[in-house]
């Protein structure tokens, strides 16, 4: 089949695919007139379908609501092996690709080319897939307000600038709250995006469960469950105290970063039973592995970038560090959110104490917490 623009081969997962062949460069990458296709966007596509493979409940009818190239959908369908798939973009051109990728991969997929808020109130779907160029924000009503009780929801944001604290009043002209640039941005980012889906969730009568949500590369990704609103969400205001701490506030105030999630960000039966697929990069376990070591632990971490900072001396390795905090009877884990992050379920007057110790030159009594 001939398209009005240059295509190549690629190869992505289990997918074989045709794609625009036109210049990439890193981050986000730069829409244009033709499908968008973007390679280092398949981490995402990696960690999603590791994900639908074992999700809680069987999946009968699958939307990708902004499909380009097709990419997504056809690797939920050959990887997860979800069948009822639907493959929806209002761009012609798009969906033309689209067919003709489904074709070659020989899947059984209806291609479809209308608005999304129109296709998601004509249809009902078990898994929807919302996957933009840019905010997620206006199409989240729609989704929401369409989205069956038992039924999930995919939503990726590459507007990090605003979530994670670069462009703050985007932020609040987009999603209503605060963010914070800081070493734990990403981090809230994510949880401002959840706070913010729990809200539109909420005005339709409903509630959100966060199978397993991630930040990677240049994008944030929510993998939740909706359900009927039984109570409020945990969602709140927080105040940053010092280097990696956080106060819950009772309300918004003047500088509270928020509204955001304050509860967990995965739901931990799920996540430590994944595994990496044979078609799981290296990125991707890597990433899952970090992912399931966080399991348990609270909200937020700290840097030894910005502990140094604060104590005004050189950083333990982070091992050290870690072996530290272990010692003394706590849990501490690497996050994927920061390469210099530390999770920990300690207190922070033992978290710094164990620091200062383990700095250079610095103490190492191994002298336990008081009770």
């Amino acid at each position: 089949m001939a398209f009005p623009f240059p295509v190549r081969e690629a190869t992505e997962g289990a997918a074989r695919l045709l794609v625009t062949d036109v210049p990439r460069r890193k981050g986000p990458g730069t829409k244009g007139p033709w499908p968008f296709y973007n390679p280092t966007m398949a981490v995402n596509r990696d960690m999603s379908g590791i994900v639908l493979e074992r999700w809680p409940v069987r999946i009968r009818s699958t939307l990708d609501g902004l499909a380009a190239s097709g990419a997504w959908g056809i690797r939920m369908a050959l990887e997860a092996d979800l069948h009822g798939v639907t493959l929806n973009d209002r761009s012609s051109a798009a969906t033309d690709l689209a067919r003709e990728n489904v074709r070659r991969n020989g899947i059984d997929a209806v291609v479809t080319t209308r608005d999304l808020a129109t296709q998601l109130r004509s249809e009902s779907y078990d898994f929807v897939d919302i996957d933009p160029f840019g905010p997620p924000a206006p199409f989240l009503d729609a989704a929401f307000e369409s989205a069956r009780p038992g039924s999930g929801l995919g939503i990726t944001a590459t507007d990090t600038a605003a979530l994670c604290g670069t462009y703050p009043e985007t932020c609040r002209r987009r999603y209503g709250a605060r963010s914070l640039r800081c070493d734990q941005g990403a981090e809230i980012g994510v949880r401002v995006l959840l706070g913010y889906c729990a809200k539109v969730a909420e005005d339709h009568g409903k509630a959100i469960d966060p199978m397993v949500c991630f930040a990677a590369a240049h994008f944030l990704r929510l993998l939740v469950r909706v359900r009927s609103f039984h109570r409020p969400a945990p969602v709140g205001w927080l105040d940053r105290v010092s280097a990696g701490e956080f106060r819950v506030l009772a309300g918004p105030g003047q500088d509270a970063i928020g509204p955001l999630w304050t509860g967990a960000l995965c739901g931990s039966d799920l996540v430590l039973r994944l595994t990496p697929s044979p078609w799981t990069q290296g990125t991707t376990g890597r990433l899952l592995s970090t992912i399931q070591g966080e399991v348990g632990l609270p909200p937020f971490f700290v840097t030894t970038d910005e502990l140094a900072a604060q104590e005004r001396g050189s950083p333990p390795k982070l091992d050290r560090f870690f072996e530290g905090l272990r010692e003394i009877g706590y849990r501490a884990a690497r996050t994927h959110f920061h390469p210099r992050g530390v999770r920990t379920n300690a207190p922070y007057a033992d978290l710094i104490r164990v620091f200062r110790e383990r700095m250079p030159n610095g103490s190492t009594d191994g002298s336990r917490p008081a009770s």
